[in-house]
């Protein structure tokens, strides 16, 4: 058959005190590639007996199967996956007694995203610092290049009170490289048949490049490595991955 694929990616971490279909896949959105491919380990004996050459006895074996997943949606969840991280969720409580440092022309980024709706206030103790010797932005506050409020000078303590955005957090890089187990729904263009892969336990690698400016979509592309599941049993049934075409 000819084949172009679509379809959805479901992704779950491994467990192998669950079955397959017990783990929580969770859809990861657009994505642009899935693939994979098998790399093959070959011996060779020569032929040592006939002048002419040749190969006297060969044996091959599959020496890994590596894959790759384009993400095109870039949400929290999908980035903590791809960057080995954790991703939560923020609150809106307002912050008070942020402390920072003054310095005039500098940026100081606050720890979240201001809501700019909600003027902050920033004080030295108890003086108010006065709204024209800096500007808000989200991520933080521009002090001017003079300032202007008495008993001021660079180098002084402050602290800002604001309210943040509702928002979610990515941090990255604080896990070993993940297990997972995929699943694949798609669907082929030339025929409209669908089909499925398992992929029953895959060690997943870190996102190979994000994009935060560029003039095309970003993507998360992540590399994986297939893994051998010895909790898949039965007879004729592989322990790596799983196709099942409609016909």
């Amino acid at each position: 058959m000819s084949y172009i694929g679509t379809g959805k990616i479901k992704i779950a971490a491994y467990s192998s005190g669950a079955t397959f279909a017990a783990r929580n896949f969770r859809d990861v959105g657009n994505a642009s590639t899935l693939e994979y491919s098998f790399s093959e380990e070959k011996k060779e004996l020569k032929d040592y007996q006939d002048p002419a050459g040749g190969v006297a006895a060969s044996v091959s074996k599959v020496d890994k199967v590596e894959g790759k997943m384009s993400l095109r949606r870039i949400s929290p969840e999908n980035l903590a996956l791809a960057l080995w991280g954790t991703t939560s969720v923020l609150n809106t409580t307002a912050i008070t007694n942020e402390a920072h440092v003054i310095n005039a022309g500098a940026f100081i980024p606050t720890n979240r995203l201001i809501n700019t709706a909600v003027a902050p206030v920033v004080k030295k103790g108890a003086t108010t610092i006065a709204p024209a010797d800096y500007t808000v932005s989200k991520g933080g506050i521009t002090i001017a290049s003079t300032i202007s409020t008495a008993g001021v000078v660079a180098g002084d303590a402050i602290t800002i009170d604001y309210t943040p955005v509702a928002s979610s957090d990515v941090q990255a890089l604080i896990n070993a490289a993940p297990d997972v187990s995929i699943f694949f729904e798609g669907v082929n263009a030339v025929d409209s048949k669908y089909g499925s892969t398992r992929i029953h336990k895959a060690k997943l690698g870190v996102a190979s490049n994000i994009s935060m400016i560029g003039d095309d979509f970003a993507t998360l592309d992540i590399s994986y490595t297939v893994l051998k599941d010895t909790s898949v049993t039965g007879a004729g049934i592989s322990q790596f991955l799983k196709q099942e075409f409609e016909v």
